[in-house]
């Protein structure tokens, strides 16, 4: 079976390579050449999602039976601040990739996010209402609401929650990683204590979304951890599993940083239809980051 993966160098793209089960053939793009950083038996080639044509012709060549498109402007704070150009990749880009999945009627697995909610009313299932609170989360909410709006092929909405884990050199950090690096320089570290979430160890998310692929669901699913947990408390839990000085983490409100995008105070999930239907039991915290430690890479 033939597998697109946009965005396949990210978290959660080189998760989805990594974890890629038997009788999957795999191709991956990024905005950048991923060759290198996917595994030799991968095609990869680079793909400026903004560029309908080129998407056209790469899915045509490929001929995959499924597209994950994970590629986005992830980061919340550039896109409130970039909101053309994320608009550009983020809406207009997805749907250059749901007209080249028509062309060759693949189903689309299309990664979403908890950002379409505004965090007054967790824990959230799939089937409450969307209000986002910044501009990456509206956008959100555009591109599902793109894909959701055909019925020429199978379309499923994944919306992961913050994921952790391991990321290549050239890709930007995550929670853990960044506490990691920043505790590893000895830095004080301010984090906030009043945005919950249920942390995403990114390998469980991947394995959840190759189910998806094998069963060929559509709708939408809600990815998390088992435990709901406020940041502060995830950087000090980091900090105890990887042998940190957990004293140089800096509890604060999210005032401490006026100059951020809005965030939502708590986007934490209900995960019953991941475990009812896809049978991915979310993982505990800890678990995730004992996991994520096993599996350190040496550099």
């Amino acid at each position: 079976m033939k597998v697109l993966i946009t965005g396949g160098t990210g978290l959660l793209g080189k998760s989805l390579l990594e974890e890629a089960p038997a009788g999957v053939q795999p191709a991956a793009t990024a905005v950048t050449d991923p060759r290198g950083l996917i595994p030799a038996s991968c095609d990869g080639a680079p793909l400026d999602l903004r560029d309908r044509s080129r998407v056209l012709a790469y899915v045509a060549r490929v001929r995959p039976q499924a597209i994950i498109h994970t590629a986005s402007i992830g980061s919340v704070d550039y896109a409130e601040r970039h909101p053309e150009e994320t608009w550009a990749v983020n809406v207009e880009g997805t749907r250059h990739v749901l007209d080249a999945a028509m062309a060759v009627g693949a189903h689309l697995i299309f990664v979403s996010s908890n950002a379409v909610f505004d965090g007054t009313r967790a824990p959230y299932r799939e089937e409450d209402p969307v209000c986002p609170v910044n501009t990456y989360g509206r956008f959100k909410v555009e591109a599902e609401q793109l894909v959701a709006g055909q019925s020429a092929i199978p379309v499923t909405i994944v919306r992961p929650i913050l994921m952790y884990g391991w990321h290549h050199p050239t890709e930007r950090v995550n929670p853990v990683t960044w506490i990691l690096r920043e505790l590893s320089q000895g830095k004080t570290v301010p984090v906030v204590t009043d945005v919950y979430t249920n942390p995403l160890w990114a390998p469980s998310g991947a394995r959840a979304i190759w189910r998806m692929v094998a069963q060929r669901v559509t709708g939408i699913f809600h990815l998390a951890g088992r435990d709901r947990v406020d940041r502060y408390t995830f950087a000090q839990e980091t900090a105890r599993v990887f042998g940190c000085d957990a004293s140089h983490l800096k509890p604060v409100t999210s005032d401490y940083f006026p100059d951020i995008a809005p965030r939502a105070p708590d986007t934490s999930y209900d995960t019953t239809k991941m475990a009812r239907v896809l049978g991915v039991e979310p993982m505990g915290l800890r678990e995730g980051l004992e996991a994520m430690r096993r599996t350190q890479p040496s550099r």
